[in-house]
């Protein structure tokens, strides 16, 4: 025996005031919590049982309460170091203010969970990052017990919340604390079908009225002197209340009396403590000595878990159902998960009796398990008898095969035929592996075994070894017939064989070994089965099909879906797929997915009957029952969640949110933390990230992926579970750096501007400084007398000033180039705002400028001062637009190049040379630029 609370540690839970039998009572009540015995246990079939040790939730061993939050389903839990809570995927702590033990935990509807501790209660709720914060209710409260007692059970109705230690109860409706004060010292208030009812202590059952007053149940007063642990309802219109010492007493119709039950003396032995009446109308009972008592709604046994079934420890301090029908159990040292709501039962060989199990059968109500020890069995399948050895089979099992309503025994040691608890050897050749019916003939077996191939015939109604097969010597582990006679066999390390065998079985006709050369995946480590009319051949990795193809054989790639682990065959059109930790099984269309793990190398699954498989493992078997399958969709179809994303190493808010989240450059180092409620085993993870990649990551233990350096853009990570194909999602955009956001665009456009602007200002003032240089230079040449030698010296600066004009025209050439392209980029641009249209038409305004034009005229006509005057003189009809072609045809400038300049096409440049032919009546043979050059 243990405890953790010491008798010097009580006199601060309770008062001076109160009277000495109520303070002995509850220091007994809390002495018998911290209490544990050992226990025995037969052999029985149990739910899974999943234990989580301290070390796996990192606080204090014992576990006072437990209950379940609605919405994602995460599990909470009082604990010794506070609040436990687990998502499936990982524990955290939480502590209340002083780091209190935690004795109450209750979560509401609305996501909030209460709790106490001593001279502290209150409540939790996630704030917008995910995390709990917590929220004091009694830090205002005044009351003359609270500094001194702890709050032991908390209780949530429909409209307020009980906060109960064992003198008082403070009631929390409407925002408001009120104390209640009942008769006496009580026990644990429960919600029997709408009634607050609870034990005070020396008087009897009592419920809590709306007018919170305290009304004594009549019939009751016989549990005054007793303590009650629990009450919960019978269902049928009463309730049990279960006693430390007295077993469960039943109240109906205003009398109390001992439950009538086959199991209340067992319950007088071992110190009943919490009850719960599960939806189904079962109830679980706990105890202080010896676990958890699974009753059926009649109040007979289910099953018994205790520590030989699995748990960690046989104290239990609290018992809760969570929103899939599955058992909770808190106990004096960890936390139990029991997977009631599972089509799956277990039966576990703690001690290693019986041995790993090879094989099974069930023959004349009794089930036979073959293992490496021998062959055990029991009088009938869901009792409680024991194992117990058939004598002569010890040794390694093969095979426990029924042919004609025999049973046969493959052994290493040879055959044996079973008959109830007895067996006869049959054949003492070793290594009895395989054994199959020949097809054709109804008298006939054929087995594989260490040295070959050996026939069993029936002679009169009994099997018995007839000869060996000669010709071949191979051991064989698997054999099967295929369509075309042909006997197939696996050797239990290397080689895949065909076998053609003579009409009276005594010699093997034709052999053929098959390797890798023959599209073989691999040689070693062959399995082989059967599936309806197929042969499936199970190498170290990929399953095949043979296939034939006249004489030739192939070895098929099955269907996607079958392309990674062992096929095994199942009743009718099912079987399943097996990997090292789960197992699928596929009955048309529907495939269920279960946590269980076989005999490595030695995979077998058993039909038993007409709606129960059989799993061989290492330490027992499992139990499948078909008709518990849910139909239409997976066992497991929990739904993922994304619990936190962290990006640049703060958390994001993202409460309920599925709008796309804005993430800064700055932060664009992501972390994601996801997980699944599901808690009989570990599920496996895969993610996607749309914008990233289209694929889906291989399966992973790890519940979080990190991502760095992503680039700017729009993603969506997604998550799911390798037991259900819903997925969970997260969108989100990493912004652009700074530097090419729209603004910055923005702010470089401005800029480019800007420069343009001031080319534009200084090749303006370089063109009036070389216009005035030239008016003055032209005036001193009208009033002086030209020689020869000054004409041409003027001629040559005549040509200077053309290529200067040339210089000029190329310079708003390229500028209205640029402009224009700035025009198209800002046009392009994504982030097109009114800003940008208002640039772009400050840049149409600077191309279709006049201005530009007024000065390229003045230079021409000191160039060219007759040209103008010329061509209106003898072409009136030409337009202003014709003119300024003509001026740049006149300096030679190519269509490409005046584009720009008349801010049109090349194509509107063609046809306006089109149309000023026309109007001076040029031949169409004739060069229009010549023309112009020559006019």
């Amino acid at each position: 025996m243990k405890a953790t609370l010491h008798l010097k540690d009580f006199s601060v839970l309770y008062p001076q005031s109160l009277p000495v039998r109520i303070k002995n009572t509850a220091i007994q009540i809390l002495l018998m919590l911290c209490y544990t015995a050992p226990l025995s246990l037969s052999a029985q079939e149990l739910p899974r049982v999943r234990n989580f040790s301290p070390e796996d939730y990192n606080a204090q061993p014992q576990n006072w309460c437990i209950d379940q939050e609605s919405r994602e389903g995460w599990m909470y839990f009082g604990n010794n170091s506070g609040l436990l809570e687990y998502d499936g995927a990982r524990w955290q702590l939480f502590s209340l203010p002083e780091k209190q033990t935690l004795r109450a935990v209750a979560c509401s509807d609305s996501g909030k969970i209460y709790s106490g501790g001593f001279a502290e209660f209150g409540y939790w709720k996630k704030n917008k990052v995910g995390a709990l914060s917590y929220y004091s209710l009694s830090k205002d409260v005044q009351a003359i017990h609270l500094p001194k007692e702890e709050i032991w059970h908390i209780l949530v109705l429909p409209d307020e919340v009980l906060f109960q230690s064992f003198s008082t109860i403070y009631k929390y409706k409407n925002n408001k604390i009120t104390v209640l004060n009942p008769p006496s010292a009580i026990m644990f208030a429960h919600n029997v079908e709408g009634r607050v009812l609870l034990q005070v202590i020396g008087r009897g059952i009592f419920e809590l009225l709306p007018d919170d007053s305290f009304r004594l149940l009549e019939g009751t007063e016989i549990l005054g002197e007793r303590i009650v642990q629990f009450i919960i309802s019978d269902g049928k219109g009463g309730f049990w209340a279960g006693t430390t010492n007295d077993g469960i007493w039943a109240y109906s119709n205003g009398i109390m009396r001992p439950w009538s039950g086959a199991l209340n003396s067992t319950f007088k032995r071992y110190q009943l403590n919490k009850a719960i009446r599960l939806r189904n109308g079962s109830a679980a009972i706990g105890t202080i000595l010896n676990g958890v008592f699974l009753l059926n709604p009649d109040g007979s046994l289910r099953a018994h878990l205790n520590r030989e079934a699995g748990l960690q420890n046989n104290t239990v301090l609290a018992l809760h159902e969570d929103r899939d029908q599955n058992l909770w159990i808190g106990l004096d040292r960890g936390n139990d998960f029991v997977e009631l709501n599972s089509p799956l039962t277990f039966f576990n060989d703690q001690t290693g009796k019986i041995g790993a199990v090879y094989t099974a059968a069930w023959f004349q109500d009794r089930l036979y398990l073959g293992t490496n020890q021998g062959v055990y069995v029991k009088g009938k399948q869901g009792t409680s008898d024991d194992f117990y050895l058939v004598e002569g089979t010890q040794g390694q099992v093969w095979q426990l095969q029924i042919f004609d309503n025999q049973l046969l025994c493959g052994h290493n040691a040879g055959t044996f035929l079973l008959t109830g608890a007895s067996a006869q050897k049959i054949s003492s050749i070793t290594g009895g592996w395989h054994t199959l019916q020949v097809p054709g003939q109804s008298d006939a077996l054929i087995q594989g075994t260490y040295t070959g191939l050996i026939v069993f015939r029936k002679k009169g109604n009994v099997w018995e070894f007839s000869h060996r097969v000669s010709g071949f010597n191979e051991p064989l582990r698997k054999i099967a017939f295929d369509e075309q006679g042909y006997l197939w066999g696996a050797h239990p390390n290397r080689g895949l064989f065909r076998l053609r065998l003579s009409s009276d079985l005594n010699q093997i006709l034709e052999q053929k070994a098959f390797s890798t050369s023959d599209g073989l995946p691999s040689e070693f480590k062959v399995d082989l089965v059967r599936l309806d009319s197929n042969l499936i051949v199970n190498p170290e990795g990929a399953p095949r099909k043979i296939s034939f193809n006249g004489a030739t054989v192939r070895f098929d790639t099955l269907a996607p879906y079958l392309q990674s682990g062992k096929i095994l065959p199942g009743m009718g059109h099912e079987f399943f797929i097996v990997d090292k930790s789960a197992v699928r099984l596929c009955a048309g269309k529907q495939a269920d997915w279960f946590p269980v793990s076989l005999v490595y190398g030695y995979e077998n699954i058993v039909p038993l009957t007409a709606h129960e498989y059989l799993f061989c493992q290492e330490n027992g078997y499992a139990l499948l029952d078909k008709n518990k399958i849910p139909q239409g969709s997976n066992a497991y179809s929990v739904l993922p969640f994304i619990r936190q994303v962290e990006a640049g190493g703060e958390a994001i808010e993202m409460e309920h949110s599925t709008n796309e989240v804005q993430i800064p450059h700055r932060r664009n180092a992501l972390k994601f933390t996801f997980g699944a409620a599901v808690f009989g085993h570990q599920p496996k993870y895969a993610w996607r990230l749309d914008g990233f990649g289209r694929d889906w990551s291989e399966w992973q233990n790890s519940p979080e992926k990190e991502f760095t350096n992503l680039p700017p853009g729009a993603y969506v990570f997604r998550v799911r579970t390798n037991i259900s194909d819903r997925e969970a999602a997260f969108s989100f955009r990493i912004l652009p750096p700074w530097y090419q956001s729209t603004w910055a665009w923005v702010g470089y456009a401005l800029l480019a501007l800007i420069l343009l602007y001031l080319l534009e200002r200084y090749n303006q003032r370089r063109l009036d400084r070389q216009r005035a240089q030239l008016e003055a230079e032209k005036q001193q040449d009208l009033t002086r007398h030209r020689t020869d030698a000054e004409r041409e010296k003027l001629s040559l600066e005549l040509d200077n000033k053309s290529r200067e004009l040339s210089n000029a025209a190329l310079g708003l050439i390229r500028k209205n180039e640029i402009l224009l392209k700035i025009k198209d980029e800002l046009l392009a641009s994504k982030g097109e705002t009114r800003a940008l249209d208002r640039l772009a038409r400050l840049i149409d305004s600077h191309v279709e400028s006049d201005h530009d034009w007024e000065i390229f005229e003045a230079s021409f006509n000191q160039v060219h001062d007759d040209f103008f005057k010329k061509l209106m003189s003898d072409y009136p009809d030409l337009t202003p637009g014709d003119l300024r072609l003509a001026a740049y045809l006149k300096m030679n400038l190519a269509s490409k190049e005046i584009a720009p300049l008349l801010n049109i096409s090349v194509r509107g440049v063609e046809n306006k040379r089109y149309r000023l032919r026309k109007k001076i009546g040029l031949p169409e043979e004739a060069n229009l630029t010549e023309f112009m050059m020559n006019y």
